[in-house]
Parts: C-alpha cells; sequence; structure tokens
C-alpha cells in the first residue's frame, strides 16, 4: 500500500525554469559555456543528458561541478521562485491523509528548505534528499528507500522529466509525469509513466486510485 509520495523539486513543485536559467547563465558567462533561454528548453528536452552537455559547450566530466555551481548560483534567486498553482494544497491534503512526503532533487538541501519555509510547506515535507548525480538517478532513489526503510511498493514517484521514469523503472517505483515542467509532452508520453498529471489536483486523484480510495480531499 502507498505510504509516501517523492517529489522531484524544480519543474514539478517550484516553478523555477527563469531562476535555473538565470543561475545556469551566471555560472556560463563564467566559464564561457553558451548562454541559455526559455527557446532552448523544448529542444534540449529532447536530448540525452550528454547531447544537452555539447550543445551549451558544457565538458561531460564538469557536469557535477556545474551543477553545484548552480545551486549555489540559484541561492541568489531563490527567493523570486513560487510554487505551481495548486500545490501547495496538495501537499497539505497528501499530509492531511497521513502520507509521508518527500523531495528528491539535484538542487541544494539549503534551497529547498527556504523554498518551503517560504512558501508554507516545510509542516508537509518531511524528506528532503539532494544528490548532484545526474546520471543515476536510479541510485539516488535507491539510496532514498534504503534511509527510509521503503519498499517500492510503498512509494509513488512524481516527477517532470523523462530520467524521473526511467529511473524509477529500474527501482520498481510506480511514477507519475507531470505536464507542467522542464520536459515536453510527447517526450513524457513516450517516457511511459504509470500516470499523467496536466494539473495538480490530478495527483490526489492518482493517490486516491492507489489508496482503493474514491478521492481525496
Amino acid at each position: 500500500m502507498i505510504s509516501n509520495v517523492v517529489f522531484d523539486f524544480d519543474g514539478t513543485i517550484a516553478n523555477s525554469r527563469s531562476v535555473v536559467i538565470a543561475a545556469y547563465n551566471q555560472v556560463a558567462e563564467k566559464h564561457r559555456f553558451n548562454p541559455m533561454c526559455e527557446a532552448d528548453i523544448p529542444v534540449l528536452s529532447r536530448l540525452s543528458i550528454p547531447e544537452r552537455c555539447r550543445k551549451m559547450g558544457v565538458p561531460l566530466y564538469k557536469l557535477p561541478s556545474v551543477i553545484l555551481e548552480v545551486g549555489r548560483s540559484y541561492k541568489n534567486f531563490v527567493d523570486s521562485v513560487v510554487a505551481f498553482e495548486g500545490m501547495l494544497p496538495v501537499l497539505h491534503t497528501l499530509h492531511r491523509h497521513g502520507l509521508t512526503v518527500g523531495i528528491i532533487s539535484t538542487n541544494s538541501a539549503e534551497n529547498i528548505q527556504r523554498f518551503l519555509a517560504r512558501n508554507g510547506m516545510e509542516p508537509v515535507v518531511q524528506r528532503v534528499h539532494c544528490s548532484s548525480n545526474m546520471f543515476g538517478k536510479d541510485k539516488v532513489i535507491s539510496r532514498y528507500l534504503k534511509t527510509y526503510g521503503l519498499t517500492p511498493e510503498q512509494v509513488l514517484y512524481v516527477g517532470d522529466e523523462e530520467r524521473d521514469v526511467v529511473a524509477s523503472r529500474k527501482m520498481k517505483l510506480r511514477v507519475l509525469s507531470v505536464s507542467w515542467g522542464f520536459e515536453t509532452l510527447d517526450v513524457l508520453t513516450r517516457a511511459g509513466p504509470d500516470f499523467m498529471a496536466h494539473q495538480p489536483a490530478d495527483i490526489l486523484q492518482r493517490v486516491a486510485q492507489l489508496k482503493g480510495l474514491p478521492h481525496l480531499a
């Protein structure tokens, strides 16, 4: 029976696309990588991580350190990041029904905790697990499960990227993709998640379904 809902952060809970771009561009200017703009996101979402790195002029071996640098740059903008409309009541509803809410992210714990506090989510998000590993999200999920003594059957993973689906499949987790994040809908559909959400309230419907309830309110 599902008892935990684990969310990706940027693009799933946090409407942070413009901030991620601004933070990356600060790092890109310093290292002379290619800059990023909003129009690049749909193009990049269709590429693998190595292909994205080539397009942006980022050496693949530098990616972990670049992620950490972007996280530090993100800190300069974090107070302007807002939650996607409807996510706050979703998290509160999950918490009220006794589900444990967690976050797995490549962002920093400091940035996430500051965001949660500013957006009224700190009381209902019990676990924040961060890693700069872009290539082994399944391993990050595995560590999360081991840390909290969870089985795959207890967890629903909610994310906005293809790699969330791939990693969840490897770990035998059920996975729900949201259509309002960084990845395009056609990429997500091809990835084949168990569920798709087009608005935050859809998450509650799917969780209710997994728990054998008519609804969560």
